[in-house]
């Protein structure tokens, strides 16, 4: 090959493999007072990082976007409410959510010398799927949306809403203990409503639980079951430095 070819294959290997990261230009990583109450991790428009008194496994979460069970083998003060950590973190330049996400794992990487991969493992899971007498839920029809359009998160263990079985299933694994798959084929948009018991409620709330509500009211059912699911392996992290 000639040698002017080669010379200029290998530049372009060289510029390729040294494209910069991209990182927030101003970046705070503080822990919170010990005393302040509420929390969110969030990644406001144009590409800022507003965290408020999270624990890192919280932090990971939000900005890889899996759930608690998919974040495993880390040491136990990365979800201790005793370690928590208010971060802001921006750039001058308005980049979209992917991106500024992309900045937020290289700025965890940076300040929290966090060293993760993925890999699939065998979890315990809930498979959805319909009852054998069918759906008790309608599919949607143009331009109408008696419960409105999205998902509404009206009170503790009520919703209503216009959505996809897909969209129902992130309400929820937000309130079962493992990861619940989508085994209903099923890719419509429904119109329905779902009224369960919640401990937020009360203690003594008397509606039914979540799998026999989404059975009765929507004609889903919930079955454990063994499964691949990926996950986040956490290779090494350490406390930051106050800044």
């Amino acid at each position: 090959m000639n040698r002017a070819i080669v010379s200029a294959f290998a530049c372009t290997l060289l510029a390729q493999n040294s494209a910069p990261v991209p990182v927030f230009e101003v970046a705070s990583v503080k822990r919170s007072d010990p005393q302040e109450l509420g929390g969110w991790v969030l990644i406001r428009p144009g590409g800022r990082l507003d965290v408020k008194n999270s624990v890192l496994t919280f932090i990971i979460q939000r900005v890889y976007g899996v759930r608690d069970f998919q974040v495993v083998d880390g040491p136990k003060w990365i979800s201790d409410w005793q370690y928590r950590f208010n971060i802001q973190a921006k750039t001058s330049e308005n980049v979209p959510n992917d991106q500024a996400k992309v900045m937020a794992q290289n700025l965890l990487a940076d300040r929290f010398q966090l060293k993760l991969h993925r890999e699939t493992r065998m979890l315990r899971v809930y498979s959805l799927t319909a009852t054998k007498t069918g759906l008790k839920i309608k599919a949607a029809v143009d331009g109408q949306a008696p419960y409105g359009r999205g998902i509404e998160n009206v009170s503790p263990g009520l919703i209503k809403g216009q959505a996809t079985i897909a969209d129902l299933i992130g309400v929820i694994s937000r309130n079962v203990d493992r990861p619940v798959l989508n085994r209903t084929n099923f890719t419509d948009m429904f119109d329905f409503r779902l009224e369960w018991s919640s401990i937020e409620a009360a203690p003594e709330d008397p509606r039914a639980p979540l799998p026999i509500a989404l059975r009765e009211q929507l004609g889903l059912q919930l079955d454990a079951q063994r499964a691949p699911v990926e996950v986040l392996v956490i290779d090494h992290v350490s406390q930051p430095s106050q800044n």
